[in-house]
C-alpha cells in the first residue's frame, strides 16, 4: 500500500475573463466608443456659415477674396448668420464688418444704397499705403491760400466712407503722378460736390479709421470648414 501514489489536488484556473488586460482592453473600445460619439454628436450640431476675411467697410461689394466658409456650433442663433449655401459674390454689405466675423444676415444686401458715386480723389502717395478694399477712411481737405491769408486748418469733408479698390492692385486705383495716388471711395451722391470742391481748391488727404468690426459681431469660437 505503501507504494501507491499520492494524490495531488486539481488547482482551478482563473477565468480569462478576468485578465486585468483583457478587461483594460475592453474598457478602453468602451471609451473610445463614448468619445467618437460626443465628437461625432458635436459635428453635427455645427453648421457651415459665411465669414469675411478682412476689415469690409459699409457699401462693400464682395468678392470670393472677402468671404470664407467657417464651421461653428450656433445652436438657435444660426439663423442670424448667411448659410454657406448662399452665393454672396456680387453682394454689398450694409454696415462695416471685422475681420473673422460671421456674417450677420442683416448685413448684406443685394443692391446696396441707390445714390452712390465711385469718386477717385488724389492724395499723398505714401498716405495712401495699406489702404485695401473695404477700408474706411475719413476725407480732409487743407484749402489753398489767397494772397495775403494765413494757410486754412485742415477740414473735415467726408466721415466714414468705403475705400472701393485695393490701392496696390494698379489700374485706375493707383493713378497718379510720382508723389500723388489715385484712391477710389464710395461716396454718398449728396457729397459728390463737397468733394470736388475741396479737390479743386486745395489737397485732399485721408485718414483711415482703425478697425471697421461692429460692436455686435460674432465672437464665437469657430472650427474648420
Amino acid at each position: 500500500m505503501s507504494d501507491l501514489p499520492t494524490p495531488v489536488a486539481a488547482r482551478i484556473k482563473r477565468a480569462r475573463w478576468l485578465d486585468p488586460r483583457l478587461v483594460g482592453g475592453v474598457l478602453l473600445v468602451l471609451l473610445s466608443v463614448v468619445v467618437g460619439s460626443k465628437v461625432l454628436a458635436d459635428a453635427d450640431e455645427r453648421v457651415r456659415v459665411w465669414s469675411v476675411t478682412r476689415d469690409l467697410g459699409a457699401d462693400t461689394r464682395l468678392t470670393a477674396d472677402d468671404i470664407a466658409v467657417r464651421s461653428v456650433r450656433l445652436d438657435d442663433a444660426a439663423r442670424r448668420y448667411v448659410s454657406a449655401d448662399q452665393d454672396l459674390i456680387g453682394l454689398v454689405l450694409t454696415r462695416p464688418v471685422g475681420d473673422g466675423e460671421l456674417l450677420p444676415v442683416g448685413a448684406v444686401s443685394r443692391d446696396g444704397t441707390d445714390d452712390q458715386r465711385r469718386v477717385v480723389v488724389q492724395v499723398d502717395r505714401i498716405g495712401a499705403g495699406g489702404l485695401d478694399k473695404g477700408r474706411v477712411v475719413d476725407v480732409y481737405a487743407v484749402r489753398d491760400a489767397t494772397a495775403g491769408e494765413s494757410p486754412s486748418p485742415p477740414e473735415l469733408v467726408l466721415s466714414g466712407v468705403t475705400v472701393a479698390e485695393d490701392v496696390r492692385a494698379g489700374g485706375s486705383a493707383f493713378g497718379g503722378s510720382a508723389s500723388k495716388a489715385g484712391i477710389a471711395l464710395i461716396v454718398d451722391g449728396a457729397d459728390v460736390a463737397s468733394l470736388i470742391d475741396a479737390m479743386a481748391h486745395g489737397d485732399v488727404y485721408v485718414a483711415q479709421v482703425p478697425g471697421n468690426a461692429s460692436s455686435n459681431g460674432s465672437t464665437l469660437t469657430a472650427g474648420s470648414p
